[in-house]
């Protein structure tokens, strides 16, 4: 019967602590959520850096390359 009730104290405090872990992660997920207008912008500038400084040079060797095989061919554009 001792062990017993051990055994529902403990359960109880892990409740406890599962149900404080849940609030944290509801509330870090509303933060993530929640984006400003700054973060935004800055979100935007970095995909447009990442494609001018990346992708663009990446499809200009990849045309390039293409094209070289093409005149290899005989291929007239």
């Amino acid at each position: 019967m001792d062990q017993d009730t051990k055994v529902i104290q403990e359960l109880q405090e892990l409740k406890q602590k599962v149900g404080h872990l849940e609030n944290l992660l509801t509330e870090q997920a509303n933060k993530k959520e929640k984006t400003g207008p700054i973060r935004t912008f800055i979100e935007a500038l970095v995909s447009l850096l990442f494609g001018l400084i990346v992708v663009g040079p990446v499809v200009v060797i990849v045309v390039g390359v293409l094209m070289v095989v093409a005149s290899w061919l005989g291929m007239e554009f």
